[in-house]
């Protein structure tokens, strides 16, 4: 069972990680479509880059941290097992 717990966090971390950065990629991308038709167009005007927080999108959070929770409750059961 401490197997399972420990690969599952490491896979819920992982999964949270590439979530998290799928969004940055698709916030920067609909940022570079909107400056790159302002410029095309040459009137209008664009605001800032918004970069999604680590914690706006709620499945990031929650998976990371079960992740965490499931790792450190892996590597725990694994190490008591090796003494």
């Amino acid at each position: 069972m401490g197997k399972v717990s420990f690969f599952s966090g490491i896979g819920l971390i992982a999964l949270s990680g590439i979530l998290f950065t799928f969004e940055r990629f698709i916030a920067a991308f609909l940022y570079g479509i909107e400056v790159f038709s302002i410029q095309l167009n040459e009137n209008g005007s664009y605001g800032p880059l918004e970069m999604p927080g680590l914690f706006d999108n709620f499945y990031v959070g929650f998976l990371l941290a079960l992740g965490l929770i499931l790792f450190i409750f892996g590597a725990m059961k694994i190490t008591k097992n090796q003494k």
